[in-house]
C-alpha cells in the first residue's frame, strides 16, 4: 500500500533525472530528458512548456507512472540517472505492483486521450469504467449527480451520455476524456494538453472543470499546455524545457514577462499570439 505522507512532503520530487527510450526495432536509443530537477508541492499546480520534442510528454508520463504502458514496449521510458519519488513512492525501479498502487492515486490524461476513448462503450460507460474497475460497490445516484454537474460545466448535454465516441466531435471527445481522468478523484493529476482540439469557446469550460475539481479535492496538478487561459488560471510555477533540458523556471509572470533566456522569450511570445495551430472542433 502507498503510505500516507505528511503535508509538508512534496507530491513529486525529481533530482537530476535522466530518461531514455532504449534502442528498439533498429532505432537508436533516444535520450529524452537530461539531468532535470524540480519539486511539486502538494496542492500546487506546475506547468510544463516547450516546443515539440522538448521532453514534456516524457516527463509527464514518467511522473504519472505510465513509463511502460501495456502494448507500448517500443516506447518504454527508462531511468538512466538520478532519482524521483511520486506521492512518496520511489520511481527509479517501479515494479508492476507498485505501479498499480501508484496509478490508483495518480490521474493521467494522455495527449491523445480524446482520440483513444473505448469505441465500444457509451460516454456513460466510459466515465463509469475507472470506478467499476476498482470496486463494484459505489453510490450510483451520487455519482450520477457528479457526472451531471461535470457535463454541465463542460457544456455537454446529458443526451451525450448515451452516445459513442464516433458520434462525438473531436472537441467533445476531449472533454469526455478530461472528465474521465477525474473520476477517481486523483491526489495528483497529470494532464498533457487538456484543451487540445477543443475550440476557443469551449476551452474555458475545461479550465472551469479543473478549478471545480481543485476546489473539491485540493489535488496537485502537473499540466502540459500551450493554452494561455489554462496557464493563467492554474499555473503557479512554470518549467520550460528545450531538447530535454530545463532552461527556465519560475512563476508565470516571471516566465512570460521577465525571461532572460532567448528560447523562453520566443516561446512566451508565440504563446501570446496563438495557443494551437490545428483547427479545433466544438
Amino acid at each position: 500500500m502507498i503510505e500516507p505522507r505528511r503535508d509538508a512532503d512534496p507530491a513529486v520530487q525529481v533530482s537530476d533525472i535522466s530518461l531514455v527510450y532504449p534502442a528498439h526495432g533498429g532505432a537508436r536509443a533516444f535520450h529524452a530528458i537530461a539531468g532535470m530537477s524540480f519539486e511539486l508541492r502538494r496542492g500546487q499546480v506546475l506547468a510544463l512548456l516547450g516546443e515539440s520534442g522538448s521532453g514534456k510528454s516524457t516527463i509527464a508520463r514518467f511522473v504519472a507512472g505510465r513509463a511502460a504502458e501495456a502494448g507500448e514496449k517500443q516506447s518504454r521510458i527508462k531511468v538512466s540517472g538520478g532519482d524521483a519519488t511520486v506521492l512518496g513512492v520511489p520511481m527509479r525501479k517501479l515494479g508492476r505492483r507498485a505501479t498499480t498502487r501508484l496509478t490508483a492515486h495518480v490521474g493521467y490524461l494522455a495527449q491523445d486521450a480524446g482520440a483513444t476513448l473505448p469505441p465500444e462503450l457509451s460516454v456513460a460507460d466510459i466515465l463509469l469504467q475507472p470506478i467499476a474497475e476498482r470496486t463494484k460497490k459505489f453510490d450510483r445516484e451520487a455519482l450520477g449527480r457528479q457526472i451531471a454537474e461535470m457535463m454541465d460545466i463542460v457544456a455537454l448535454p446529458l443526451s451525450k451520455l448515451q452516445e459513442y465516441p464516433y458520434e462525438l466531435s473531436k472537441g467533445q471527445r476531449q472533454r469526455v476524456a478530461v472528465m474521465r481522468s477525474l473520476m477517481l478523484a486523483p491526489a495528483l493529476l497529470v494532464a498533457d494538453e487538456p484543451t487540445l482540439g477543443v475550440d476557443a469557446n469551449n476551452r474555458p469550460r475545461i479550465v472551469e472543470l479543473l478549478s471545480w475539481f481543485r476546489e473539491r479535492t485540493g489535488a496537485t496538478m502537473m499540466l502540459v499546455s500551450h493554452d494561455i487561459g489554462m496557464l493563467e488560471a492554474h499555473a503557479e510555477e512554470v518549467l520550460v524545457l528545450q531538447q530535454g533540458q530545463l532552461v527556465g523556471q519560475g512563476d508565470i509572470n516571471m516566465i512570460f514577462r521577465n525571461a532572460d533566456h532567448a528560447y523562453v522569450q520566443q516561446l512566451a511570445a508565440a504563446l501570446r499570439v496563438t495557443a494551437y495551430d490545428e483547427v479545433a472542433e466544438d
